[in-house]
Formats: structure tokens, sequence, C-alpha cells
């Protein structure tokens, strides 16, 4: 009894643990592993359909790495990246809604990112997305 006790509350505080990994505060820890961050934090509060969308320019043969963050605790973030005419090119939900996404573009290409949560009643939430490139 004392195992299963044990091994409810290690399982309890390594779920927290990762719960918290994309929080606010440790948003741009996320960044290490050689990404520099692009000088920007972009936020926002969740819209009436409890989503977000922020536009940047990626450039070519560079490496990228972008993170959504947000002290949402009770739903995932979800993160979608489309081209200008909105084709989608990435999503988290197909990832195990991963809160970052390493890639490259082999061209110049401007894209919409979309930060959002799947929830009927609309929260008001802020969320921050990230931006950081590998330096060459």
């Amino acid at each position: 009894m004392h195992k299963l006790i044990l091994l409810i509350t290690i399982l309890l505080v390594s779920f927290s643990i990762k719960a918290q990994e994309n929080s606010m505060a440790n948003c741009s820890d996320l960044l290490n592993s050689g990404y520099v961050s692009d000088g920007k934090e972009y936020k926002a509060k969740l819209d009436q359909n409890n989503k977000v969308k922020f536009y940047a320019t990626f450039f070519g043969d560079s490496q990228y790495r972008i993170i959504a963050c947000s002290d949402i605790t009770d739903y995932k973030l979800q993160l979608s990246v489309y081209d200008t005419e909105k084709n989608l090119l990435y999503s988290n939900i197909n990832y195990n809604y991963s809160t970052y996404w390493n890639f490259t573009f082999n061209s110049t290409i401007d894209c919409i990112i979309e930060i959002g949560i799947n929830s009927k009643k609309q929260e008001h939430n802020e969320v921050m997305l990230l931006i950081g490139f590998k330096e060459k």
C-alpha cells in the first residue's frame, strides 16, 4: 500500500513539474540548446475564440525554435503555424501538444502563428510566443 501511495505521489509531482515547464516564468528556459532569442516577447490575451495570432517572417536556411507559453493549467496549448494563404505547416496536436517546434525553411516565408486552447467557455488568459534562432 505504501508503494502505491509513493508511486501516485511521484506521478503527480512529475505531472505538475511537466505542466509548469511552459509557464510564463519558465518560457525563456526552453530557448536553451543553442537557440538565441530574437529579442522580442510576443504576448497577448486570448480572443473570444480562445486564440491568439502572431505574425512573423522566417528567413530561408536559418534554424528556428518557436515556443508557446502560458500559465493556463486546465487546457493544453494548441500551437499551429500557417503560411499567409492559411495552409497549415505545423500543428502540435499531431505531436502530443509539444510546446515548441524546431524547424528550417528553404526560403524566406511570412507565417501566421496561432496559439489557443480548446474550451467552450471564453478564457481571458495571456499567452506568450518566443522565437529563437541558431547562430551560424
